[in-house]
């Protein structure tokens, strides 16, 4: 209680003493003070990351083996499809591919033939349609300006022929007892008795040489009505002839048999799938580089037997090496854009502060514990001193 009052009074005199004082000063204008410009602030997003090759690779061959050669070593600079490591067995599969090789060019060769025989038969189906066009030509022109014989103009070609072989026959006919007579006599007496026996036929109403004309004139008349027959036949042939030739060219200008050409391309695939198998093969007993990089490390040795799948060599671009973050949580990733600026310090390298650039943002949450994404970081320039693997702390500019 006398705590209280004493407290009271105290504040009572201080009240008092401020009043009287206050009324001896003179009221003086406060100065207004100037705030100081305050400088943008940039939110950031902190990380922590590692640094990796922008690509890098685990080789390994496809099939097992014993390893032949070991051509590189780590720390080696390698070109892309540079051998890098040969298993044993390569002299039979190349012994493979050289038969495979000559099979594919007999297969080539074949269907090549087909097309260029192909041509050579159309060139020569023309010369025959062309051989055909003419013999036609000259048997019309043969037939057109063919006389045929008054006695064989009521006659188609076939009964004049026939008509002119029964004259051919009576005249030969005719003719016969005068056969082996000389043609020297003209006039024969028959009333001489040794005359009639050597001559008995030439004694008669018939001149010798009416008969011998006769069978002339019915040979030429025969053959006349063959060379009728001749030139229609002829135009007939030629005429076929004509047609098969230039059915023959159709044909041919649509190219070489399809079943030919399919038995030869079959070939042809076969003599490819064959080549292209025992290549496969025996690329498969070389590792080479995908790209250009580093030998970052060498698992296998000389002569030791491998298996397929298991690794053998570690490639790596360390010409272009990034940051990867590797604990950049749900909460900030959600701030982060693509292009966004990062300031990137090492921890072996404490005196270097680097630029880059938000390259990749990864769609799905990276294993292990925690939800954490991986942020790809770009570096604008390389530290000389940079390695991968080496720890790496970033700041992203974020709104």
């Amino acid at each position: 209680m006398k705590n209280k009052k004493f407290a009271l009074t105290l504040w009572l005199t201080i009240a008092a003493l401020l009043i009287a004082s206050c009324g001896n000063l003179v009221p003086q204008e406060e100065p207004t003070d100037v705030p100081e410009p305050i400088e943008d602030f940039v939110p950031l997003v902190s990380a922590t990351g590692v640094v990796v090759p922008d690509q890098y690779s685990t080789l390994s061959f496809t099939t097992p083996g014993v390893v032949e050669e070991v051509l590189v070593e780590e720390g080696d600079l390698v070109a892309s499809d540079q051998i890098l490591l040969q298993l044993k067995g390569k002299e039979d599969l190349q012994a493979s591919i050289t038969a495979a090789e000559y099979e594919l060019t007999l297969a080539q060769t074949a269907l090549d033939e087909l097309y260029e025989n192909n041509a050579i038969e159309r060139v020569s189906a023309l010369n025959d349609a062309a051989d055909a066009y003419e013999a036609l030509r000259q048997a019309e022109y043969n037939a057109y300006y063919f006389d045929v014989p008054s006695n064989q103009e009521d006659f188609d070609m076939f009964e004049g022929a026939v008509a002119m072989r029964e004259n051919l026959a009576q005249a030969r006919e005719e003719y016969e007892p005068y056969k082996g007579t000389s043609s020297e006599f003209t006039y024969i007496d028959c009333d001489d008795v040794d005359v009639m026996k050597q001559f008995p036929a030439l004694c008669g109403s018939t001149d010798r040489y009416d008969v011998e004309d006769q069978l002339e004139d019915a040979e030429a008349d025969f053959k006349t009505a063959v060379d009728r027959i001749a030139n229609e036949t002829n135009i007939a042939l030629a005429e076929e002839k004509l047609r098969k030739a230039l059915d023959k060219f159709d044909t041919l200008a649509q190219g070489p048999d399809p079943e030919d050409v399919a038995a030869a391309e079959s070939r042809l695939a076969n003599a490819e799938a064959s080549l292209s198998a025992a290549q496969a093969m025996y690329d498969d007993l070389q590792l080479s580089a995908p790209f250009d990089g580093t030998i970052s490390e060498v698992y296998v040795n000389k002569s030791e037997w491998i298996s397929a799948g298991q690794p053998a060599i570690l490639i790596a671009d360390l010409e272009h090496l990034q940051i990867e973050t590797t604990d950049l949580s749900e909460i900030d990733v959600s701030r982060i854009e693509v292009d966004d600026t990062a300031i990137v310090t090492f921890d072996a390298l404490p005196e270097i502060t680097s630029t880059g650039t938000v390259k990749h943002i990864s769609p799905k949450a990276a294993s292990g514990s925690g939800v954490n994404y991986t942020v790809v970081i770009e570096l604008q320039e390389i530290p000389e001193k940079l390695r991968w693997g080496m720890t790496a702390f970033v700041d992203i500019e974020v709104e």
